[in-house]
């Protein structure tokens, strides 16, 4: 996910208060995600992805930190936490999507390691077409899940994006679109969180406690995983370079892909722990960039 905070704010309000255009902005929130998938995946030179072997060692901590680490922590808490079935499902999306789109920007400003943040954010998109059919087929068993829109879902998410990413490399036009990629994914997200906000109006309004539950949930994942990476980092010695690079891909999905495949597949309600998760993308981003300038004005 990549998106302004104020955006996202106003995304939200304006869907609680105003829903009236929910149902037309919920048809266009599978459009809106390819898009922004594939805005982001020109951040990838050309021929990126013909050598799978250099992406290994990198893929692999993308994948361990996402998956492994973040994603079990989400599902392991929301088994003793939630009991509402729309929001369980909600969380096995969260736990399902892959890195979020803000992590290759901020990966820059924070000074992490380059060519580990864009092999582990690669990783997760490409482990993703395996890993989301497993995890739905563990958890979501008993839920019903129409196959034509799965098919729907892995062409507009996965082939077009792929393809018309690749196309505008070879074509030059990356460097035009990265300059407007930052205005793309605004839109494009204020879309999907429009539509969910609107979709859930009443229910937001009421403020029930699972959605405390949730929030409760985003906030202790993130946080031990933090502490164990930064407590890691220091006892190994590690640069800090690599424990910022481990830190966005252990802590930040992309809960606007899981917002838009919980509306599209299941319901309004399924894509609630997607917003919900939504907020820690900003506060995530916030501290990161205050643990680095701290962390440049006090060397050693």
């Amino acid at each position: 996910m990549r998106v302004s905070p104020l955006l996202y704010i106003i995304a939200v309000v304006t869907g609680v208060y105003l829903p009236q255009a929910g149902r037309w902005a919920a048809l266009l929130v599978l459009p809106a995600l390819t898009i922004a998938l594939t805005a982001a995946l020109l951040r990838f030179p050309g021929g990126f992805f013909k050598n799978p072997g250099a992406l290994f060692s990198g893929a692999l901590w993308g994948n361990l930190m996402n998956y492994l680490i973040l994603g079990n922590l989400i599902l392991v808490g929301g088994i003793f936490l939630i009991r509402h079935e729309n929001f369980w499902i909600g969380l096995v999306m969260v736990a399902a999507v892959p890195s979020a789109l803000a992590v290759l920007p901020l990966s820059e400003k924070i000074g992490a390691d380059q060519r580990l943040t864009l092999n582990g954010f690669a990783g997760t998109y490409l482990g993703a077409p395996l890993l989301m059919p497993l995890l739905g087929a563990a958890f979501l068993r008993y839920c019903s899940m129409p196959c034509e829109k799965l098919v729907i879902l892995a062409v507009a998410l996965i082939l077009l994006p792929l393809l018309l990413s690749r196309a505008a490399v070879d074509r030059n036009w990356d460097e035009k679109i990265h300059r407007r990629e930052g205005a793309v994914s605004d839109g494009c997200f204020f879309i999907i969180f429009y539509a969910v906000a609107a979709g859930n109006a009443r229910l937001i309004r009421q403020a029930p406690s699972e959605l405390i539950f949730i929030l409760v949930l985003a906030f202790v994942s993130i946080l031990l995983i933090t502490v164990a990476l930064l407590l890691t980092g220091r006892f190994f010695k590690l640069p800090r370079s690599r424990v910022s690079s481990l830190l966005l891909l252990g802590t930040m999905k992309n809960y606007g892909l899981a917002a838009g495949i919980s509306l599209y597949v299941f319901n309004n309600e399924a894509a609630v722990p997607a917003l919900v998760f939504s907020v820690f993308i900003f506060i995530n981003a916030l501290w990161l960039r205050f643990w680095f300038r701290k962390s440049i004005s006090t060397p050693g």
